[in-house]
């Protein structure tokens, strides 16, 4: 469980390698981002590291979850302070978790 949770934080961190070029990317084609709507690009790259470890439908979960509680704007600082200090926020550890499929 531990290692399978490190795999989706890493994924999550994996995602920061693409926020900037899709910031820059927005920010020249459209001057207002709507909440809790993520760049394509940012939503094809977390899908495709996710997917890596684990399924489609975890992937989904989390993704969805994200965006229901995080704009965009949220999510950027976020990642910025999980990649300077190599820890994610507590809330987002819970919404990976929230995803798992329960055991019987």
């Amino acid at each position: 469980m531990r290692h399978r949770l490190f795999l989706s934080l890493s994924t999550f961190l994996l995602v920061s390698s693409s926020i900037s070029a899709a910031v820059n990317s927005q920010e020249t084609q459209t001057p207002k981002q709507e909440k809790y709507e993520y760049p394509q690009e940012v939503v094809k790259t977390f899908m495709k590291g996710c997917g890596f470890t684990n399924s489609k439908d975890f992937c989904t979960c989390s993704l969805d979850k994200l965006r229901s509680q995080y704009t965009f704007a949220e999510f950027l600082k976020i990642d910025t302070a999980a990649r300077e200090t190599k820890q994610v926020p507590k809330e987002v550890i819970n919404i990976f978790q929230s995803c798992r499929p329960k055991k019987a």
